[in-house]
């Protein structure tokens, strides 16, 4: 049990430490860079350490016998934890934004609302900071912690399932 535990908590230190690179690699607002996005090499990673992170919370959670009344309480505060961190991050790409914006226009003068939108849109160099931050960080933690209980949820009343079965 210690072993998951200090794997999750070495793990959550990389995926942290990915998060602060990539927002690190954010252009200021103004400046144009015709490189591409190098941050997304280490995008790359996160995805299977998002795969042993929620393998070590299930983990956790069956080695404590967490009830389904637990789980249950644990993915609808987790649902609602998103949710207000998603909103928080939709109000704070807007702000960033305008702050794009009055620097492209401090810089030329004028901004193309269409060259605004495509350079804060999707993952673009311009907008690392957003996608990868302290937030959305707890947001990737969240997100494991919900996809473990969802998992460990289900093969909770698969159990339940298979014992009423087996004695009916």
């Amino acid at each position: 049990m210690k072993v998951a535990k200090l794997t999750l908590f070495i793990t959550s230190l990389v995926v942290l430490l990915l998060f602060y690179g990539i927002n690190g690699m954010t252009v200021s607002p103004g400046t144009t860079s015709g490189n591409g996005n190098p941050a997304l090499l280490l995008v790359a990673p996160l995805l299977p350490l998002f795969i042993l992170m929620v393998l070590l919370w299930g983990r956790i959670f069956r080695v404590h016998s967490i009830g389904q009344r637990f789980s249950i309480a644990g993915i609808i505060l987790t649902l609602v934890h998103l949710a207000i961190a998603f909103i928080y991050q939709r109000i704070s790409l807007a702000k960033y934004r305008d702050i794009i914006k009055d620097a492209l226009i401090e810089k030329n003068g004028q901004v193309s609302n269409q060259y605004l939108q495509d350079i804060t849109t999707g993952l673009t160099i311009h907008v690392n900071n957003q996608y990868f931050n302290f937030n959305t960080f707890l947001m990737f933690i969240s997100f494991s912690i919900l996809f473990a209980l969802a998992f460990y949820l289900w093969d909770i009343l698969d159990n339940k399932k298979r014992n009423e079965n087996v004695e009916g």
